[in-house]
C-alpha cells in the first residue's frame, strides 16, 4: 500500500502566504478584465494565468516556503541468513549431518518460499563476517576453510552493515563450534533481533585423538631442562593405549610416553623436560599415534619453537621514586626464573641502590627498562652520559610512562625510542587498552585471538597528546578514551639502526592485576614477552623479514612484513621487494610485495602442503640489490577448528532463547522456515523542496514573465 502527502512550512505564517497568493490571483484578474486592444477570451485567461503564476512563485520564493513530500509504503521484512564456512563444517559423524545438509537446506523449496516472502540477505562467516552472496550456488561451491568461528562477531558485523535498518530476524546455520571473539552467550541479548539457530552436525562424540595445547616458554637458556606441558584429548578410545611422542627438529625421538585410556572422553596434560644444549632457534613437534577410523588425523600433531639464549637475562630497571606501579613490576619480573633484576630507584639526585650504572655493569645487561623515568631530580649531564652508553652498546630499551616523567629530560633519551615527546599542553585521561596488531610482545605465537582477556581489564591512565609515534615504529595497542571515540598509542615497538625499543604509554597497570592476576592474566605475560623480545639480539640488516607468527595452519594464509632501510637506517619507499617461496628446499613460486608505507612491504601466500617453508626476500632499487633476508616457518594441518567438532547444541539453544528466537536441528529446519512469520515493514520516504535561493525557481519566474510580455507585445498591448 502506498500513501503520499504534502506538508508546507515557512519562516512566515502560512496564512499570510495563502492570502498573498489569493491577492495575486485577484490582481491578475483585475489587470486583464479589459485589454486594449481587446483580445480573445482564451488569450486573456492565459495572460491572467501567466501573471498569477509568476507573482505566486515570486511570493513563494520571498516567503521561503518549504514543501515536504511524505511517502509511506510497506515492504517485506528482511532476514539475515548467516552460514558457517569454517573448517569444522567439513567434519561430521555421518553424511546426513554434514555441510551437504546445508546445501540441501539452501536449495530446498522451504528456503525458496522464505526468500519469496521476505528479503533474505545471505552471508558466510568463520572467524569474521566474510561475504554477502547474491547467488546461493556460489556460496555452496566455495570451500569451508575458515580457521576459526566467531558466532557473536558474525551477527554483530552483519547488523552493523544495515545500521538502524534492523532485520526482522537472523537465521544462524552453524555447528556452534565457537572458538574466537566475544562469548556469544553473553551478547545474545544485545542483538535486538531474534536469532533462529540451525544446528549442523552431531552432538555425539566421534573417535578422535588430538593435541589440544602446547605450553612452553618460548625463550629459554642453554644447558637447562625446559618443561613442556602437552594437553591432549581422547574421544571414543576407552580401553586403548595412547602413545605420545616428542621429536626434535631433525625428527629424532626425544621422549615417548604411553597411557591407558579408561573413559570414552578423556582430557589431560603430560609433562616433558627437553634438554637444550645449544643456543639458537630450535623446532620441536609432538604427536599422538593415530588409530583407525579417526574422524580426522589433522589434529594429531603440533609443532613449537624454542629460542635458546646462552645466558640468563639481566634486566636493569631504572625508575623514578618508588610507587605502586614499580612494586607491581618488580614483583612480576621476580616471578620469572629466567630474569635477574638489577634496580636503580631514584632518591633525589641519586639512587637508593647506588650511583649511575657504569660501563662494566651495562656491558653485562641484556635489557634496560625505564619505569616512570627520567624525572626532574635526575641530573641532566649524568642522563646524557647514560644515554650515550646505551646508544654505543646498542642495548635494547623498554620505557613505561608515568605521570611524573620529566619531558625535557625524556627528550635526551627520545632518539633511542619509537616515540617522541610533543610540546604543548597535555591531560591525564582514563580508558582501556585494545591490541590492534599481532606481535610477539602482545600474544604468544599459538594464540589465535589477540584481544582475548583485554576487554575485561579495568581502566588505566594515559597522558593524552604527550607523545607522537615515529614513522619507523609500530603501534601494537591503542588506548581508547572512556568518554570519547578518540584513541592514542598505548604499546609501541621499533627496531631501527641496531636499536630495539618497546614503549608502554599507560600507567596504573597494577590495576590489571586485580582482574587478571599471575601468569594467566595480562600484565605479567606482557612484561615477560616484552623483556624476551627486547633481549633477543639480531644482526642489524637493512632488509628484515618478520612473519606474523611462527606456526600457521594450512587453512590460513601465511603473512609476513619486510622492512627496508637506507644507508642511514631511514625507511625506504618505492623499492621492488620480491619473495621466493620454497618447501623442503624446492622452489614453489615467487610473489611481489605491496608497499604499505614507512619502508614496510606486505606479502603472503597460501601454503600448498604442510611442511617447513623458507621465504627468501630480495629488495631492489633500479635493478640494484639493496639487501636480502630469509626466514622459515612451519605450516601444519592443525587448526583450532579441530579442537572440538561436535555440534554444540547447548550454546545454540542458549543464543536462541536469550534473543527470543528458537533452535532446531538442520533435519527439522523446513518446519522452522515455514513457521517464521513477520509483519511487513512500514517505510517512509521524505523529499524536502526548499524554494528560497533556488536558481531554477528564479529562471521559471523570469520565463513566465517573458512569455507574458511577448504575448502583450505581439497583440499590441501597452
Amino acid at each position: 500500500m502506498l500513501n503520499a502527502s504534502l506538508r508546507f512550512s515557512s519562516s512566515y505564517p502560512i496564512y499570510l502566504i495563502i492570502v498573498s497568493v489569493i491577492f495575486a490571483a485577484v490582481f491578475s484578474f483585475w489587470t486583464y478584465r479589459r485589454t486594449t486592444p481587446p483580445v480573445k477570451p482564451w488569450l486573456r485567461y492565459c495572460l491572467i494565468f501567466l501573471r498569477w503564476s509568476s507573482l505566486s512563485l515570486a511570493l513563494i520564493f520571498i516567503f521561503q516556503l518549504t514543501i515536504t513530500r511524505y511517502k509511506t509504503y510497506s515492504k517485506p521484512a528482511k532476514i539475515l541468513v548467516l552460514t558457517d564456512k569454517s573448517a569444522s563444517m567439513n567434519l561430521a559423524k555421518d553424511n546426513t549431518e554434514s555441510f551437504g545438509s546445508v546445501k540441501d537446506l539452501l536449495e530446498s523449496d522451504g528456503y525458496k518460499r522464505l526468500s519469496d516472502r521476505y528479503i533474505a540477505r545471505l552471508f558466510s562467516f568463520s572467524d569474521s563476517l566474510e561475504h554477502e552472496w547474491t547467488n546461493t550456488s556460489a556460496l555452496l561451491d566455495s570451500p569451508n576453510t575458515g580457521i576459526g568461528t566467531d558466532l557473536g562477531g558474525a551477527w554483530m558485523q552483519a547488523l552493523e552493515k544495515y545500521g538502524a535498518d534492523l532485520p526482522a530476524a537472523i537465521l544462524l546455520i552453524t555447528d556452534g563450534a565457537h572458538n574466537k571473539g566475544v562469548d556469544p552467550a553473553r551478547i545474545a541479548r544485545l542483538a535486538h533481533v531474534p536469532i533462529y539457530t540451525v544446528g549442523v552436525g552431531s552432538p555425539e562424540a566421534s573417535l578422535d585423538l588430538m593435541i589440544s595445547s602446547v605450553s612452553v616458554n618460548p625463550v629459554v637458556y642453554q644447558g637447562s631442562q625446559v618443561p613442556v606441558e602437552i594437553g591432549y584429548r581422547a574421544v571414543g578410545v576407552s580401553g586403548k593405549t595412547l602413545q605420545l611422542t616428542l621429536f626434535d627438529q631433525i625428527g629424532k625421538v626425544i621422549k615417548n610416553q604411553s597411557m591407558r585410556i579408561l573413559d570414552d572422553f578423556t582430557e589431560g596434560t603430560l609433562r616433558f623436560e627437553i634438554p637444550v644444549d645449544s643456543a639458537g632457534r630450535h623446532k620441536y613437534s609432538v604427536s599422538i599415534k593415530p588409530f583407525e577410523n579417526e574422524l580426522t588425523y589433522n589434529n594429531n600433531k603440533r609443532s613449537f619453537y624454542l629460542n635458546v639464549l646462552a645466558n640468563k637475562m639481566r634486566v636493569l630497571v631504572m625508575s623514578g621514586p618508588p610507587d605502586q606501579d614499580l612494586g607491581d613490576l618488580i614483583r612480576r619480573l621476580g616471578n620469572d626464573e629466567q630474569v635477574d633484576v638489577i634496580q636503580r630507584t631514584t632518591r633525589g639526585t641519586r639512587f637508593y641502590e647506588g650511583d649511575w650504572p657504569d660501563d662494566e655493569l651495562l656491558s653485562n645487561i641484556d635489557v634496560v627498562l625505564l619505569h616512570h623515568f627520567p624525572v626532574g631530580s635526575n641530573k641532566k649531564n649524568a642522563l646524557e652520559v647514560f644515554t650515550r652508553q646505551l646508544s654505543d652498546g646498542n642495548i635494547p630499551i623498554g620505557f613505561i610512562d608515568g605521570g611524573n616523567v620529566d619531558i625535557n629530560r625524556f627528550k635526551l633519551i627520545e632518539p633511542l625510542l619509537g616515540v617522541k615527546a610533543l610540546d604543548g599542553r597535555s591531560r591525564i585521561i582514563r580508558g582501556y587498552v585494545n591490541p590492534i596488531q599481532r606481535h610477539a610482545v602482545i600474544v604468544e605465537s599459538d594464540e589465535t585471538d589477540i584481544n582475548r582477556g583485554w576487554s575485561d581489564l579495568p581502566p588505566v591512565l594515559t597522558t593524552a597528546n604527550r607523545y607522537q609515534v615515529k614513522a619507523q615504529a609500530s603501534v601494537l595497542a591503542e588506548f581508547q578514551d572512556e568518554n570519547s571515540d578518540i584513541t592514542y598509542p598505548a604499546i609501541v615497538v621499533s627496531e631501527t639502526g641496531g636499536m630495539k625499543s618497546g614503549v608502554i604509554l599507560v600507567y596504573d597497570i597494577w590495576r590489571w592485576g586485580l582482574k587478571s592476576p599471575g601468569e594467566d592474566g595480562i600484565p605479567e605475560p606482557l612484561f615477560q614477552r616484552m623483556i624476551r623480545w627486547l633481549a633477543i639480539r639480531k644482526i642489524d640488516k637493512r632488509v628484515k623479514l618478520v612473519f606474523d607468527k611462527e606456526l600457521f595452519s594450512i587453512q590460513e594464509q601465511v603473512g609476513f612484513t619486510v622492512t627496508v632501510l637506507d644507508e642511514n637506517y631511514n625507511p625506504m619507499e618505492g623499492v621492488d621487494v620480491s619473495a621466493d617461496i620454497l618447501l623442503d628446499s624446492k622452489q614453489g613460486g615467487r610473489t611481489a610485495l605491496l608497499g604499505i608505507g614507512n619502508g614496510r612491504y606486505r606479502g603472503g601466500f597460501r601454503a600448498w602442503s604442510e611442511g617447513e617453508y623458507q621465504v627468501n626476500i630480495k629488495a631492489e632499487l633500479n635493478k640494484n640489490v639493496i639487501g636480502q633476508d630469509k626466514g622459515k616457518i612451519t605450516v601444519e594441518q592443525f587448526s583450532i577448528e579441530l579442537l572440538d567438532v561436535r555440534l554444540n547444541e547447548e550454546l545454540l539453544k542458549f543464543i536462541s532463547e536469550a534473543s527470543k528466537g528458537s533452535y532446531c536441528r538442520i533435519s527439522n529446519a523446513d518446519s522452522l522456515l515455514e513457521s517464521l512469520s513477520f509483519k511487513p515493514v512500514e517505510c517512509e520516504d521524505m523529499q524536502v523542496i526548499q524554494t528560497f535561493g533556488k536558481v531554477w525557481l528564479l529562471i521559471l519566474i523570469i520565463s513566465l514573465l517573458i512569455v507574458e510580455w511577448t504575448i502583450r507585445i505581439r497583440t499590441g498591448m501597452l
